[in-house]
């Protein structure tokens, strides 16, 4: 029992650090108090003993040996309850970023690409008159999130490249995709890999605080176009055509211009 408190001790301090770097106090002093208690409770026990004249543990009188097993079992329990939440937390609830934002492709951490998403306190808040200029990011086969460049002529408030990052109030990122209908064949030099339609849930993140705007369903183009070249995720083995930027403004707009 000793043991499993010192280990989830070590693992609150790492948790406590973490939140307080990933912005987030309330759950930082929620796991530093989880690895002070036993703490101050075996110095309270232990300033209780010198007090009795050093009793030994053997000489505890039943009731209160039994008082104190109960009180290390309760401990474990809620600590492995808030190791578990400190887990959960870590994996998959948003954090701050501190990183300095210098071009609009710096927002790809917040659809997180595997880990648990970004937020961007130096953002732009998302209020005021529109537009509401938008961070786009698509999934490439491979599964890493990239950023979907605006057709010609479109207004930079559009995921554009010259748009500022610090303007930047919104960020839409493309989940996954469902495969719709089926469209060609494309072969390679090593294999052929069926080609489909991809049909996408997007969700629209505030980007300063990562809290949800919305989603939406958007469907890759039935364009039978085939890469002349792919990186694959590991157990994939088909390909999916991704929206066309006219998609993604039809589908996205009444976030952005209204």
């Amino acid at each position: 029992m000793a043991k499993l408190i010192v280990l989830l001790i070590g693992i609150s301090v790492i948790f406590s650090v973490i939140a307080f770097k990933g912005g987030n106090p309330p759950v930082g002093v929620l796991f530093a108090v989880t690895a002070a208690a036993p703490v101050l409770y075996l110095g309270y026990h232990l300033a209780n003993r010198r007090r009795a004249g050093g009793v030994s543990g053997q000489d505890l009188r039943p009731e209160r040996h039994r008082r104190r097993t109960l009180f290390l079992r309760a401990t474990a329990v809620v600590m492995v309850a808030a190791v578990g939440y400190g887990a959960y937390w870590v994996m998959f609830e948003p954090k701050a970023s501190d990183k300095a934002l210098s071009r609009v492709s710096d927002f790809e951490s917040g659809c997180g690409d595997g880990m648990a998403r970004k937020y961007f306190p130096q953002a732009a808040a998302h209020t005021g008159a529109d537009p509401h200029p938008i961070a786009m990011f698509t999934l490439s086969e491979s599964g890493s999130p990239r950023l979907a460049f605006p057709a010609s002529g479109t207004a930079d408030h559009w995921s554009g490249i010259k748009l500022d990052p610090r303007r930047v109030q919104l960020i839409a990122c493309l989940d996954s995709p469902d495969e719709g209908e089926f469209l060609t064949d494309c072969k390679f030099t090593t294999d052929t890999i069926k080609l489909y339609r991809g049909v996408y849930d997007v969700t629209v993140y505030e980007a300063r605080t990562g809290k949800e705007v919305g989603s939406e369903r958007l469907q890759g183009t039935t364009k039978p176009d085939c890469p002349g070249l792919v990186y694959l995720k590991k157990n994939t083995d088909v390909l999916h055509t991704e929206p066309e930027f006219a998609d993604y403004q039809a589908v996205l707009r009444k976030y952005v211009d209204n």
